[in-house]
């Protein structure tokens, strides 16, 4: 009898014919005997595959060995490595059986052990790419979750059974650097003690979305947000969510990456201070991704220095709206004023304007590290703020309110692509008594952005063009260009 029970057909009719060759070739193929039975270590079977096939060791080491490194976050979570892994790669393993297109579902069934069942997609373990990744790895308990860790110098792996750990451990990569992957719960063991493989063709099933307390909705500042995993998923299942924006997947922030009793600290709640959207996807081994679900949060925000202000409901408007922040949680401080880098930002923000990490310019005094390079760069770039000169930018200078005027004027002309009003730049700047105070480049702008009703003088006959605008003048401006531009508020 063959230690290895396969009927050999389903590998060679494709491209072998004649009884005499299939013969030989079986003859070639199959295992010596060593005058006692050998025990089978590894079953094979399922209707995902053509035909059962038993293991023993001799055979599994007969199949070409392959030894790789990986590494993996466990739900402590502390990062194990598992160093010169040597074994047969599952896609050989299963090729002996004859995989069907139709497989879809793996259950390893280790021979003993706490972990007696544990499920894996065909796609999460052959067709996925996964690594091993070496940079930031730092074996041992985490002290600070994300980890700091990337994917440079990632080395690709297959998914083997190591012959050389725990009588059989399956060992797979991750596909990025924070993916929990080295527990023993899904590294399993003594997958070579009688242990099996059955592989199925079953419809597959997807994982329930994560849940969330409080309801989305408008939230007090300072509420903590809980991801919630809906009921009968086990603890090793994660649930992934952004913050950007962006939709989550392997790589993004985990919620749940500690098991509750071990370090709850790393599974904290989320706090919501501004508008926020936070978007959630549970993510398993055995299932398909969930569907992803999105809980957007407003802050009610009360800024006691608004109460009587003139201001307050344009200001609250956009802060509500994402484009403009309070000082504090109680603050808005609208008389305080504001800078040409914080103009910069508002501006980039309330127009909608895509900010280039790469872009660069050419200020001095713009360092690339600096919170307010990005929006500076994207208002230079779109033509609406100029510098002092090519190497001076100013950014902590007070915006003075006929440096604004000429900004707000190049955005409506940007979105508008006309200049109206500023047909006569006399007759719309002599109304204010101290028109000649206005510097002869801001005329124009200064015309154009007052008969468009967006900007005001300070009086009827007043406009105090080199005075610094404060916070609640620029919010008004922005939101009054906002409805003059049409912007999809």
């Amino acid at each position: 009898m063959l230690a290895i029970k396969i009927s050999g057909f389903c590998r060679l009719l494709a491209g072998i014919t004649g009884l005499s060759v299939i013969a030989a070739f079986l003859v070639m193929s199959a295992p010596q005997r060593t005058g006692a039975e050998e025990l089978v270590v590894l079953t094979v079977t399922g209707d995902g595959v053509k035909e059962e096939v038993k293991f023993t060791m001799a055979d599994l080491q007969a199949l070409p060995q392959k030894t790789y490194t990986y590494s993996g976050y466990n739900h402590w979570p502390a990062l194990k490595v598992f160093k010169d892994m040597t074994g047969p790669s599952l896609k050989s393993i299963l090729d002996k059986a004859c995989l069907k297109d139709t497989a879809a579902l793996f259950k390893f069934k280790p021979s003993g052990g706490k972990y007696v069942h544990v499920d894996f997609t065909k796609e999460q373990l052959l067709d996925e790419p996964r690594y091993y990744f070496p940079d930031g790895e730092d074996p041992g308990d985490v002290a600070d979750w994300p980890p700091k860790r990337s994917e440079k110098g990632k080395v690709p792996v297959e998914t083997i059974i190591a012959l050389n750990d725990s009588q059989g451990r399956v060992c797979f990569g991750q596909r990025a650097p924070n993916e929990p992957t080295g527990g023993d719960c899904v590294m399993i063991q003594d997958m070579c003690s009688g242990g099996v493989i059955e592989v199925s063709t079953e419809p597959l099933q997807r994982w329930e979305p994560p849940l969330v307390s409080p309801s989305p909705g408008k939230i007090a500042a300072g509420t903590k947000v809980t991801l919630v995993k809906p009921e009968k998923i086990p603890d090793n299942v994660m649930m992934y969510y952004t913050l950007d924006g962006s939709d989550p997947t392997y790589g993004s922030y985990i919620y749940n990456i500690s098991y509750p009793n071990f370090q709850p600290a790393f599974n904290a709640p989320i706090p919501v201070n501004e508008y926020l959207t936070i978007k959630a996807k549970t993510i398993g081994f055995g299932k398909l991704d969930s569907e992803l679900v999105s809980f957007q949060y407003t802050v009610e925000r009360k800024f006691f220095d608004l109460e009587n202000h003139w201001a307050k409901d344009d200001i609250n408007f956009l802060v509500n709206k994402r484009i403009i922040n309070g000082m504090s949680n109680t603050e808005f401080k609208p008389e305080e004023k504001i800078t040409r880098a914080q103009f910069a930002k508002l501006l980039v923000g309330a127009l909608n304007i895509t900010t280039d990490q790469d872009s660069g310019i050419s200020f001095q005094d713009v360092p690339s590290a600096a919170w307010y390079h990005d929006y500076v760069a994207a208002a230079v770039k779109a033509g609406l703020i100029t510098g002092y000169s090519d190497s001076i930018f100013a950014p902590d200078e007070n915006i003075t309110r006929e440096q604004m005027a000429v900004i707000i004027s190049r955005a409506l002309e940007m979105k508008s692509n006309t200049a109206e009003g500023n047909g006569n730049i006399e007759e719309i700047v002599k109304q204010f008594k101290d028109k000649g105070d206005i510097s002869p480049w801001a005329g124009q702008g200064i015309a154009l952005a007052v008969s468009s009703g967006v900007v005001n003088g300070v009086s009827g006959d007043t406009f105090a063009p080199k005075v610094s605008a404060n916070r609640a003048e620029a919010a008004v401006m922005i939101l009054r260009l906002y409805k003059k531009t049409g912007e999809n508020l």
